[in-house]
């Protein structure tokens, strides 16, 4: 209870005097804060969380590639292709009929022309009808490659921040 207490706290004061930067970092090591691959990522994770949000298992998976591999908070192991991705979000979503996830301290960081890796913190809150919503605090990092249909996650990684639900 005492660490579940101070987690929210700082927590508070973290998301309280933080913003959502999203750094580009190119083979020099130079910061940029914008450009048209940030712009490029900053869309598909605004179309993550909408498909998220609306339960839309289909245009979740158009964020994958078809080989992609996931490791998340709901199961102890990895996802290896769209197959069990697709099935974890579906069972994930018929679940949870109520769902909202915050993106915070985004940074994006690009090696070469093709590979992005992002990492942040996530804030997941499931819930359903009649039931305060359960939270929870998450790290995360995702690959991407750009493909001709442009990017995709090759990898996507979170997990439960220590001390956290």
């Amino acid at each position: 209870m005492y660490w579940k207490k101070v987690t929210t706290i700082i927590f508070g004061l973290v998301f309280a005097t933080s913003c959502n930067a999203v750094a580009q970092t190119s083979n020099e090591s130079s910061v940029v804060r914008q450009g048209p691959e940030i712009q490029a990522i900053d869309k598909l994770r605004d179309g993550f969380l909408d498909a998220y949000v609306k339960g839309s298992v289909d245009a979740l998976m158009r964020n994958y590639d078809k080989d992609a591999t996931f490791s998340g908070t709901l199961q102890p192991f990895w996802l290896k292709g769209e197959k069990d991705i697709r099935d974890l979000w579906t069972r994930y979503f018929a679940a949870w009929s109520k769902r909202r996830l915050v993106f915070r301290e985004t940074e994006v960081r690009f090696y070469g022309s093709g590979v992005s890796v992002e990492t942040g913190y996530m804030e997941m809150y499931m819930a359903n009808d009649g039931m305060m919503p359960v939270a929870t605090f998450i790290r995360y990092s995702i690959t991407r490659y750009k493909s001709k249909e442009g990017w995709k996650i090759a990898n996507m990684n979170v997990a439960r921040l220590p001390g956290g639900s």
